[in-house]
């Protein structure tokens, strides 16, 4: 969009999925440390690649190759794209919610799962909702769910 040489026509549920994204990666690349003790098999090193190659589509999905296609408009595009971008995300952070019990002997049950339950259901009110107020609502429920799950995980240990 920086390249551009049309106009851009901002969307705000856009922006924040940029925003949301990058601090969804983050974390997950922060709870990752807590592996760091398994005894590492390659199926184990498979599955902790899964979230991260989904969150690579879905922040491909962000923005269009060629802007000049939508005249500049983001919302056409984000609308053309919401449901594979919702499908991806939602399995994305189902990968995540249940990599401490793949991987670890994560409890089945703790704190963060309030949050994990928020995001889920946040990218499944994503994927339905055509709504611009929708979209903007799911945007930021969605930080407020990975602010929440990060209080509860590492500020409130198991």
């Amino acid at each position: 969009m920086a390249q551009s040489l049309s106009p851009v026509q901002h969307y705000l549920p856009q922006i924040t999925w940029i925003f949301n994204l990058f601090l969804f990666i983050f974390l997950i690349w922060w709870a990752t440390w807590e592996f760091r003790t398994v005894d590492w098999t390659f199926p184990q090193y498979v599955y902790l690649l899964i979230a991260p190659t989904l969150l690579f589509f879905v922040c491909s999905l962000l923005t269009p190759l060629r802007l000049e296609s939508y005249g500049g408009d983001i919302e056409a595009y984000f609308t053309r794209v919401r449901r594979p971008f919702f499908a991806t995300y939602f399995l994305a952070v189902v990968t995540v919610v249940v990599d401490g019990n793949v991987l670890w002997d994560e409890p089945l049950w703790h704190n963060a799962r309030y949050g994990h339950a928020l995001l889920l259901a946040a990218a499944v009110w994503g994927y339905f909702s055509s709504s611009r107020k929708g979209q903007i609502a799911v945007g930021f429920i969605t930080l407020s769910a990975l602010i929440a799950t990060t209080v509860a995980r590492f500020w409130f240990p198991r």
